[in-house]
């Protein structure tokens, strides 16, 4: 069955299953875990999740637009969108590997794999079912595969609406009163199936039968392939490429042999968890989940964020760099003349949000800097994009449109530039710092109104990076203006937002601080702190703040005994100040006080940067997984998957060590690009 029962064959065991020797599958003995375990597959128009708890759903083109089955996110009450009886629904094992899963089962002797995969670019998910009966005679087999289909954002908004046929062997889905995907077919068929046996399409209960009349050691093995496409004539080849077993293994082994090339890695850390994250796991949750899907269990957004994504890709640079010179060009395309930006947007009908974050625009500039220091490719530079329509927000706080783009364009040099020009437009002129607008990096401060010292910092490492592009570009009065920026900057912080032990993290618009000693409540924040070192590590002269900024953070926000680093310290409850609705959080959990894993990557970044290599190492310990669930007693307190990077763990007393989000999370890319950046290059 292709699945070893034997604990001891496995790395970091815990009960519910472990780490194969090579470290690029995960088994699951016992699918009773703690929470959903899930695998996400995928290509750049088509996905699905499935669990250890079943499939939670299958989308096509957008992850949140057009869901083809019902997603669920309610792991108490689970109702999969995809229900099969037979297999997968009693007492099953499962192997999830890159770009593909396995569901083991076997009853009354009859050996049961389903083998499930999205091919690399074809809008289809095939499911191989093998059966061998292992009894002494001759067998029946009855496999159903129900649909619970959406064909749209919601099942209790779409279902009414939905036309279901079978024509020809293919079941077909359509809901002619979807705004976007009116003219999209969804389609379910059995292919492979031999005389012995009965395919019946059930249209009025969306389920196929398949019934299977198994010899006496005999194995039989069919295909159910679920798809979806705008194009008849392509659902019509896609049928006719997937006839038969061989093209079907054909393809299953080239998006093995696909996804392998693209994650897999050979660093030798001295540390076998994090080797085994780093050489596959982090870089395939970054790729098929925020890159491609856009969707997990926990959230099904399918929108691409300006600064997620762009995030996302500087762990790309080295492996896939042609994906990371793509996404700075596209992005550079979602920017208004004025030099803001959309938060985010739907590829499908270019609608997105325009808002007063005032991050967005500037990791831009940051990646395209890293891009081209890392790889050389100074033609990028050159690229000229579109603006959009300008769209005036008015009195609104954020507005949701459709924007399309004008003629006006700029080259990527100058979007980066005018990003940068924008954001230093809004210096408060009292202590010199950057607004905050409706949020930083940090969305939960969308109330503060005041400056922001985090992205202050931040504004300083760009302006760093950014001189040498401006060199680059022989544009004298910018790089002079980076320079002289950059050490303004430097002076109203340490005027202005140095307390005692550390920086602060904030003002509000009444003058009030944000992160400092005197507050009941947030009194430190680690963005500051870790940024702090990451800008401003080559001064001599701030050496000493630096040094007692780290050790204040280590103070209050590593918790050594749980492995956990927290976001700020003490969590909000009742703040005297509103900072926004990150203080809707219980204390303690997410943005609120528990480790936001994110965030976490950036202080092993200071530590590495500040040449404190083992504290960095140890933060990346914490941030790992593994750590967390390498025995029963760890996996039941942590609850999540041992192999994907979670976006928040809880700090909350009752709830202490608990996992959060998981798959989901631009984490994922930043700890494999510390790890690249700083335990490989340095060996």
């Amino acid at each position: 069955m292709e699945f070893n029962s034997n604990s001891n064959e496995y790395i970091a065991f815990n009960s519910y299953g472990g780490f194969n020797k090579q470290g690029d599958e995960y088994h699951i003995l016992n699918v009773k875990t703690p929470l959903p375990w899930c695998n996400v597959m995928a290509n750049e128009n088509f996905g699905t999740v499935v669990s250890s708890y079943g499939t939670v759903y299958t989308y096509y083109k957008n992850s949140q637009g057009f869901k083809l089955t019902n997603w669920c996110n309610d792991w108490i009450s689970f109702k999969p969108g995809e229900i099969f009886h037979g297999i997968y629904d009693n007492n099953y094992n499962l192997v999830y590997g890159f770009g593909y899963s396995k569901v083991l089962q076997e009853d009354h002797y009859i050996s049961k794999k389903m083998d499930i995969f999205i091919p690399k670019e074809d809008t289809v998910k095939i499911q191989t079912i093998t059966l061998e009966n292992k009894y002494s005679k001759a067998q029946e087999c009855v496999i159903e595969y129900r649909l619970e289909p959406v064909l749209g954002v919601a099942q209790e908004t779409n279902l009414q609406y939905i036309l279901c046929r079978e024509k020809d062997g293919v079941m077909q889905f359509k809901n002619p009163y979807s705004l976007e995907f009116s003219d999209c077919i969804s389609f379910v068929t059995v292919k492979g199936a031999n005389e012995n046996s009965i395919v019946e399409y059930m249209p009025d209960d969306y389920m196929v039968r398949i019934t299977t009349k198994l010899a006496e050691g005999k194995e039989e093995k069919y295909s159910i392939i679920f798809g979806c496409s705008n194009d008849k004539e392509y659902i019509a080849e896609v049928l006719k490429k997937y006839d038969t077993k061989e093209a079907i293994e054909k393809e299953y082994q080239d998006t093995i042999a696909y996804w392998r090339e693209r994650v897999v890695r050979n660093f030798k850390l001295d540390n076998q968890y994090l080797e085994i994250m780093a050489n596959g796991w982090l870089l395939y949750q970054t790729i098929v989940c925020r890159l491609f899907a856009r969707s997990a269990f926990y959230q099904s957004g399918g929108a691409i964020g300006f600064r997620d994504q762009l995030q996302d890709t500087l762990a790309l640079i080295s492996s896939w760099p042609e994906k990371t010179r793509e996404q700075i060009i596209l992005n550079s395309s979602k920017q208004f003349e004025k030099g803001d930006v959309l938060h985010w947007w739907h590829v499908h009908n270019n609608a997105g949000i325009r808002t007063y974050f005032s991050d967005d625009y500037l990791w831009l500039p940051y990646v395209l800097s890293e891009y081209v220091e890392k790889t050389g490719d100074i033609s990028i530079l050159d690229v000229k994009t579109h603006f959009l329509e300008d769209k005036p927000m008015g009195d609104k706080r954020e507005v949701y449109d459709i924007y399309h783009q004008i003629d006006k364009e700029a080259t990527v040099y100058e979007h980066a530039k005018l990003a940068i020009q924008y954001s230093l437009s809004r210096i408060n002129e009292k202590n010199g710092l950057l607004e905050i607008g409706d949020g930083d990096w940090n969305d939960g401060f969308s109330s503060i109104r005041g400056e922001s010292v985090w992205l202050t910092f931040f504004m300083m490492d760009i302006l760093k990076r950014f001189t040498k592009l401006s060199q680059i570009k022989k544009d004298d009065t910018m790089e002079k203006l980076c320079e002289k920026q950059r050490h303004i900057f430097k002076h109203s912080i340490i005027d202005n937002a140095w307390d005692e032990d550390h920086f602060v993290r904030a003002f509000f618009e009444n003058g009030e601080v944000l992160g400092a000693n005197s507050n009941r409540e947030c009194k430190i924040d680690l963005i500051s702190q870790a940024w702090a070192v990451i800008a401003m590590k080559d001064y001599p002269d701030v050496r000493n703040e630096l040094v007692e900024c780290l050790k204040t953070a280590d103070k209050y926000l590593v918790d050594k005994e749980n492995m956990i680093v927290k976001l700020l310290y003490p969590a909000f409850d009742k703040p005297k100040n509103n900072p926004g609705y990150i203080k809707a959080y219980v204390p303690g959990t997410r943005e609120n006080g528990g480790q936001y894993t994110h965030a976490a990557t950036w202080l092993a970044k200071a530590y590495f940067e500040f040449g404190m290599k083992e504290e960095g190492i140890q933060i990346l310990k914490y941030i790992n997984p593994i750590y967390h669930s390498d025995s029963k007693d760890m996996a039941d307190k942590y609850m999540v998957e041992p192999y994907v990077v979670a976006a928040d763990i809880y700090s909350n007393p009752d709830h202490v060590g608990r996992g959060g989000w998981t798959w989901y999370t631009g984490s994922s890319a930043w700890t494999y690009k510390v790890i690249e950046d700083y335990m490989v290059d340095s060996k």
